[in-house]
């Protein structure tokens, strides 16, 4: 599965910018509110509207500053660049109506590796859109992702490692059929995102589906040492512990 590149043109490019999945841009305009002709006139005075840009940073769900499109990102030489030029990809969606796309490679890539829709919702709540993302993710911004942390970091490590097996590997492909699945992972970038305590509740139900995940493979692993065989399917929790309670008599 390729990664959808966002990036600076290649002759202005910093090596960290690259593949610098962890931090997402989101275009959109705003009317500022103007505190001064506010307070002066007794009554809320806006001024002009004006394009900005949020960034998001991968794992943190506090931080989450908006800069005008057109001011400085950096500069090369005597050259200014803006963070619409950093993000010129993400600012031409946004200019001309169309989805903004976050870059790298969308986390629906990790089902055969055994992400749940649960895990989905804690990655996109805490602002990490791209597989990319998730395997850079360190520290405190990892840990935020609670008990699935460890599990997330070790689907992403495996994605990672088998694109780089697919790469060097010789066999040829359908360029058509993989260009459509490209398109059909693509991750689309929300809106808006939870505030904290809207990711606390998100991580909070998937650390308890989590909780129970590792409760059921226990029970199974019991029942199947009893009785040789182990139980199919996904009964709950209450009805394994019934059918362990009735074969060890």
């Amino acid at each position: 599965m390729d990664e959808n590149i966002t990036s600076l043109p290649d002759s202005v490019k910093l090596p960290f910018e690259a593949n610098s999945h962890g931090i997402t841009p989101y275009f959109k305009v705003i009317t500022p509110l103007n505190v001064a002709q506010s307070e002066e006139q007794g009554k809320p005075v806006y001024d002009a509207p004006m394009e900005v840009v949020e960034l998001r940073f991968a794992g943190d769900r506090n931080y989450a500053p908006v800069l005008p499109a057109n001011s400085m990102y950096r500069k090369h030489n005597t050259r200014v660049i803006t963070y619409a030029e950093r993000f010129s990809d993400q600012y031409r969606a946004f200019t001309m109506g169309g989805d903004q796309v976050a870059g790298g490679t969308a986390l629906e890539a990790l089902a055969d590796y055994g992400i749940t829709p649960a895990q989905l919702s804690v990655c996109r709540a805490l602002k990490i859109y791209s597989i990319e993302a998730l395997h850079g993710l360190e520290g405190p911004n990892l840990k935020g992702l609670g008990m699935n942390a460890n599990d997330l970091k070790a689907m992403a490590k495996r994605y990672m490692d088998d694109k780089s097996a697919r790469a060097s590997a010789s066999a040829s492909s359908d360029i058509a059929a993989l260009q459509a699945e490209i398109e059909l992972l693509k991750s689309l970038v929300p809106a808006d995102t939870p505030d904290p305590e809207g990711v606390a509740e998100i991580v909070a139900k998937a650390d308890a589906e989590a909780a129970e995940s590792d409760e059921k493979r226990l029970l199974k692993d019991r029942i199947e040492a009893v009785t040789g065989t182990r139980p199919r399917g996904n009964p709950s929790v209450k009805t394994l512990q019934e059918m362990l309670s009735e074969v060890e008599g």
